[in-house]
């Protein structure tokens, strides 16, 4: 057997775990009180549990239990972001609740039930009854923080210190959201000092580094620095004592950030439906080479358009083909919420960059946990917010920026980045030197690379930040909320501890961050 098969075989093993130990859980709609056997060890869990837990990100086609095929953070992040519309050309009312905001209980409530179902399996290899796991341990523990800052960042206050107890906590009481996002950066801490070259060497069965615990490292250090970075903009002296003092920690323990994309493949093919790469699959090409409902229904926004059209910078931008198709050589958008007498008829799809019309590399491309841009954008704001850390961060943050450009570009197959780096620089809101305020340039650089890969990510950003600043669909007479309601399953499997909420108090308040 190949090891490529046993991955997906492990991924199927998971599966049956998750539903059989969690029978009566999901009777109640699902929840993240129960847990997938213990009794798996390290080696064998940590390829399924790392290919099944970044599917809440990307999307799939192949959930047996809870669905995230429409309904995942990646798409969510895009429309939010005014990167996607819905092609109201062949559908009516595209987007109608992601455009209005119909926030309620059961709003994109997979994205609580699937992360949390999948970070039991993490957080059941980072306990798992034995002394010879702790490279696979230290692993676990660094994702396991990776996938609850997103839970912490979408929802705020949420299970933590009891959760994944399965019947030892049926229902975990609910966490303060600052204090889980400490407790997350002891986590990683204590994974990196687990590390251990003499202990059981991690080989294939990690598909996202093979095994290189230096890289491990810089993964968990990047986590790090993205947590402390998303509690930048608060003022009060705790919490700018506790960055300063993480940061002096870092450089005392000389951390280093990732210096390539953090990906992650099992063996993705076109051989079988369920083996294609789980974005393809849901927003690409079938293995018979058959468009997916979704292929022609995620256009480009006008939005969008007119920023890699130059329309608003007078500077084209040559990513615009590798992440849009063209139609009479532009990227041509949807306004969200317009209909069809009004929408454009040949507006643009995801470009071949994403969404390689030939399956046979569209199939198996990498899953991106952590692009590089990502990275070195978060390096442009560390180095730009705490300068009196420079030694952890020696490039500055202007050289940082214009990697995190230059990054992206790499990825798409765009050419060099020279001259749009150049072009760009005195454009405000986009370019270093013409930004008056480089947050903004940041996350609108961070913005454009993270198109189709992490909108969850840029939306998370703008709550935060503020930039870029997005127009509202048409359709849309509430803004944007601050965070998500708690799903369904709480509400009926752990009501005794679930806060009380109204969608208002989204709009009002998000996590602590942002409050």
């Amino acid at each position: 057997m190949t090891m490529k098969n046993k991955f997906f075989k492990m991924m199927a093993v998971v599966a049956i775990f998750t539903t059989v130990s969690c029978e009566s859980w999901l009777d109640v709609n699902d929840s993240p009180n129960s847990v997938v056997s213990e009794k798996v060890p390290p080696k064998l869990l940590l390829a399924a549990a790392q290919a099944q837990t970044y599917k809440a990100i990307s999307g799939d086609t192949e959930n047996s239990s809870v669905d995230i095929s429409t309904s995942n953070m990646n798409q969510l992040g895009n429309i939010w972001m005014g990167t996607w519309a819905g092609n109201s050309n062949n559908t009516t009312g595209a987007n109608a609740n992601e455009y209005g905001v119909i926030l309620n209980a059961t709003f994109y409530n997979n994205i609580w039930d699937y992360t949390y179902m999948n970070i039991a399996n993490l957080h059941n290899i980072a306990t798992y009854n034995s002394n010879d796991w702790d490279n696979h341990k230290a692993i676990a523990m660094i994702l396991k923080s990776y996938y609850m800052q997103y839970i912490v960042d979408l929802y705020g206050d949420c299970p933590y210190s009891e959760a994944f107890l399965g019947t030892g906590n049926a229902y975990p009481k609910y966490d303060d959201d600052k204090a889980i996002y400490r407790a997350l950066v002891d986590q990683i801490d204590a994974a990196i000092a687990m590390i251990d070259p003499n202990d059981n060497p991690v080989l294939d069965e990690d598909i996202m580094f093979k095994g290189d615990m230096t890289q491990w490292k810089k993964f968990g250090y990047t986590v790090k620095l993205r947590l402390l970075m998303r509690q930048s903009g608060l003022t009060d002296a705790d919490t700018q004592n506790y960055i300063d003092d993480e940061l002096d920690q870092m450089e005392a323990d000389g951390a280093t950030f990732l210096t390539t994309d953090a990906t992650l493949n099992p063996g993705y093919d076109n051989s079988v439906q369920d083996h294609q790469n789980p974005f393809y699959a849901s927003y690409g090409y079938n293995i018979a080479g058959s468009a997916t409902t979704l292929r022609s229904y995620v256009t480009a926004t006008k939005f969008a358009a007119d920023a890699l059209n130059g329309a608003v910078t007078g500077v084209v931008d040559p990513r615009r083909n590798r992440l849009f198709t063209l139609s009479g050589g532009q990227v041509v958008g949807i306004v969200q919420g317009e209909d069809a007498a009004s929408a454009p008829d040949n507006p643009s799809f995801i470009g071949p960059a994403i969404v390689p019309t030939n399956t046979v590399v569209g199939s198996a491309l990498d899953s991106y946990v952590i692009t590089l841009s990502e990275t070195k954008f978060l390096l442009a704001e560390a180095a730009y917010r705490f300068p009196a850390h420079a030694a952890l961060f020696p490039d500055g943050a202007q050289t940082y920026f214009e990697a995190g450009i230059t990054a992206s570009f790499d990825r798409l197959g765009a050419g060099s980045s020279a001259g749009y780096i150049g072009a760009i620089d005195s454009v405000a809101g986009y370019g270093w030197t013409g930004s008056s305020d480089k947050v903004q340039a940041i996350m609108t650089q961070k913005w454009i690379a993270l198109m189709h890969v992490n909108g969850i990510e840029s939306w998370i950003d703008r709550v935060r930040t503020g930039f870029p600043s997005v127009p509202l669909p048409l359709t849309n007479t509430t803004g944007l909320p601050k965070r998500l309601m708690y799903p369904t399953s709480e509400y009926t499997s752990n009501s005794a501890n679930v806060p009380a909420q109204t969608a208002a108090n989204c709009f009002a308040t998000g996590p602590f961050w942002k409050s």
